[in-house]
């Protein structure tokens, strides 16, 4: 669906003005803001899945509210590593393929018989793949990014860490909000919400949002936009509340998303015989540089995702303990496409001698994922000597995959040779094209048992102790059909093959907290990470790659400080931490018939070390500075090569720094209400800087597969009326224009491809918002 620029305007004005007529006059004058905007406040996580206070969780945790996010313009998953600074993205070409990473660890893996290292959980439900969490954040109250191992709480796809989103719940008045965004490059933002009682003991939310963005690159063959979007959604939410001791929760999904990218621009170009004659001259339109974001394709980039789901949760509170029950169902429809030999006009020339290689190569495909989720829980009530929470917990998911790799070369021509070319027209040439299609199922189930306990030896010391039993069986069927026996240009020949593979696992948690003061509190921690088997499933599969891939498993230390200081205006934590991952899974790349492909491996050993900050300080009622830093010495201790590899793989990387893993990164936010005195208004100041130092992309340690270090610098402006009604923002990302990109990929020795993301130069955007 296409707007023109006029009927987007009219669209949001019309959103705008239906909403201030719908506003029942029953409907609560928004409350006046607090006269210390900014002063120190208790936050309140759910990170050891109860209510405490972020001050007395023995675990280092990063917490965003959805305030933080609004004013950042940050808008989903992918965008988030930009607000905490442990936390990294590998965005893919299609959603699928994307990753998240904590400390350094993260899996990324194109394979369906593979979990996340880093689990996302929405309102209690996991979220079993990456790909499934890429739409736009919807009401969202905080987000806690739990660092490290979460083994014995939140099982074996925490083996790196958490990302806990918690949306805001329907109020007990009626009320809602709506905004709309323009930012520059057509860009525009619709979002709403509108919840209250429904009647006694029930209230009720609706949240919906729509978004649109061009792209910020072009495709010259046909001169489309590229790297854009087009998302809508919308979230149910209802809570009843029969009796004072039960709740009932009850959240429907369903967002539809449409992305034209992100695209593989071509950035640097090596210099080969056949680069020279035929890719380099190709590719004349294009300035094949480190800064390029456009594309010249014959077939556009495309990704389409629907996620929908219903979660059904259950807490009832018998006095001593609370029953808690989660049963949840999601399903996750995903389709993409893309240009496979980054040219428009290709084949050019007879497939031989210099022009071998000179190909059309085009990718399509699709997935169909649903998984179902059930977790009982009892937890104790507080405060007593042996607090806990203990559970059972089942998960079974079935991935049902197509994909399609359509290849044409000239074999023939009529046409005279120029220069050792044959050129290739049609009606005097020969074209041959074949294809490969893969249809093929995973499905994984699994089951565990958890228990965590605090024991409160007295008012100051207390030992935590955790453990989870963990069952697993993948299996898979798959098979692969081509119009070749031989292999073609990254395509193997037809190969069918059957299996599946169980586990088993422990994981756990053991340390101590003590409470130096009522502000100052120290603890450390023992943790044994588990991630559970996996197949290598994927199109390009052959027999050798139908083994198993043994449990990831890891020893992680850390130790913590905690601390309320200068009158608890001030708040700031501190940890260090090591962790080693044997057996890790990890991605290696691969050369099948000349085209670049990814294989999951058992990649040996990795560690990581380091040491992170994270501090609020409200320096004044009216003026805060937030943020964190973090020193990550992520690598890799002993990589073991996959067997029949045509890459060269050899120890020359052991020692080296794990892909997506920068070392240092740091953030920090100032917020300030100026003191302008003006009557029934205020204008708030926000500005934002985000530094990361160098990064590597390849676990193979290509010397130009890096991002260099760099730093973004945001600012913006609110007014607003005294009692928060009525709002205009004003904000500018990226201040300095500073360009960076967010994934290099080698395509072997010839060329280099590159991601370039929405906030990779300056643009300016504007928000106007109503609360009822």
């Amino acid at each position: 669906m296409t707007f023109s620029p006029f009927r987007k305007t009219l669209l949001l004005s019309s959103a705008l003005a239906a909403a201030a007529l719908a506003i029942p006059a029953a409907a609560q004058d928004a409350a006046a803001e607090a006269d210390a905007p900014f002063a120190s406040t208790d936050i309140i996580v759910t990170a050891q899945k109860r209510e405490q206070n972020l001050q007395d969780v023995p675990v280092a945790i990063s917490v965003v509210s959805g305030d933080q996010l609004e004013r950042s313009n940050v808008n989903s998953a992918e965008q988030l590593f930009q607000r905490v600074p442990t936390l990294t993205f590998r965005k893919g070409n299609t959603n699928k393929d994307s990753a998240l990473s904590i400390r350094g660890v993260g899996t990324i893996s194109f394979s369906s018989g593979v979990e996340p290292s880093v689990s996302t959980v929405i309102d209690g439900v996991v979220y079993a793949r990456t790909g499934q969490q890429t739409s736009d954040f919807l009401d969202v109250e905080r987000i806690e990014v739990l660092r490290g191992p979460q083994g014995s709480l939140f099982g074996k796809n925490a083996s790196a860490g958490v990302i806990n989103i918690v949306s805001r719940e329907p109020g007990n008045e009626l009320g809602g909000y709506i905004d709309a965004a323009w930012y520059e490059g057509n860009e525009y933002r619709i979002r709403g919400s509108v919840g209250g009682p429904l009647g006694e003991g029930v209230r009720a939310s609706l949240t919906g949002f729509w978004s649109q963005y061009d792209g910020n690159g072009r495709n010259v063959f046909n001169n489309h936009k590229v790297n854009g979007y087009e998302h809508w959604g919308v979230r149910g939410k209802l809570i009843a509340e029969p009796a004072d001791n039960l709740k009932i929760t009850l959240i429907a999904d369903y967002s539809k998303n449409g992305d034209n990218g992100y695209a593989d621009s071509i950035g640097t170009v090596f210099s080969s015989a056949f680069n020279n004659a035929v890719f380099i001259p190709s590719l004349a339109p294009l300035t094949l540089d480190g800064k390029n974001r456009d594309i010249d394709n014959d077939l556009d980039p495309y990704t389409k995702d629907k996620n929908s789901g219903v979660s059904g949760q259950i807490d009832l509170d018998l006095g001593g303990v609370t029953l808690t029950s989660i049963t949840a169902y999601r399903h996750w429809y995903n389709f993409q496409q893309r240009d496979g030999d980054f040219r428009s006009d290709a084949p050019r020339y007879v497939n031989t001698g210099t022009a071998a290689g000179d190909v059309r190569s085009h990718d399509r495909g699709d997935l169909k994922f649903d998984q179902f989720t059930q977790e009982l829980r009892i937890a104790s009530a507080n405060p007593q000597f042996f607090e806990y929470v203990a559970g059972l917990y089942y998960y079974h998911t079935k991935e049902v995959d197509f994909f399609n790799r359509t290849v044409t070369s000239c074999t023939a021509s009529t046409l005279p040779t120029v220069g050792g070319l044959t050129p290739c027209a049609t009606g005097s040439s020969t074209f041959v094209t074949n294809e490969g299609n893969a249809d093929f199922t995973t499905k994984l189930t699994s089951y565990s048992a958890f228990g965590q306990g605090t024991l409160n030896f007295t008012d100051a010391f207390r030992g935590i102790i955790g453990l989870r039993y963990t069952e697993d069986k993948v299996s898979y069927d798959f098979v692969r059909r081509s119009t070749s026996l031989a292999a073609f240009t990254g395509v193997n020949p037809a190969f069918a093959s059957a299996g599946s593979i169980k586990d088993n696992g422990w994981s756990g948690n053991a340390g101590l907290q003590y409470d130096l003061t009522d502000d100052i509190v120290a603890y450390t921690t023992y943790t044994r990470g588990y991630k559970g088997p996996a197949l290598n499933v994927f199109f390009n599969m052959l027999a050798r790659d139908t083994g198993r891939i043994d449990p990831e498993k890891s020893d992680a230390y850390e130790v913590g400080l905690k601390t309320r200081l200068f009158d608890r205006r001030l708040t700031l934590n501190l940890a260090g931490f090591y962790a080693k991952y044997d057996n890790y899974q990890a991605n290696f790349l691969d050369i099948v018939a000349g085209q670049v492909v990814t294989r999951l491996t058992n990649a040996g050993t990795v560690s990581t070390r380091g040491i992170e900050m994270d501090f609020n300080a409200a320096i004044t009622d009216d003026f805060s500075l937030s943020g964190g830093f973090n020193y990550t010495d992520a690598h890799i201790n002993q990589f073991i090569c996959p067997p029949g590899a045509a890459v060269t793989c050899a120890a020359a990387i052991n020692g080296k720094p794990l892909p997506f893993a920068p070392k240092y990164k740091g953030t920090v936010t100032m917020d300030w209400r100026l003191p302008l005195n003006i009557d029934g208004f205020n204008v708030d100041l926000n500005s934002s800087l985000v530094y990361q130092s160098r990064t590597q992309f390849d676990i193979n340690q290509n010397p130009n597969a890096f991002q260099k270090a760099y730093a973004i610098w945001d600012a913006g402006i609110k007014v607003s009326t005294d009692d928060d009604k009525y709002s205009l923002s004003f904000i500018v990302k990226n201040l300095t224009d500073k360009h960076f990109v967010i994934q290099r990929i080698p395509n072997g020795t010839s060329f280099m491809r590159q991601i370039t993301p929405r906030d990779a130069e300056r643009y300016f955007g504007v928000t106007a918002r109503m609360n009822f």
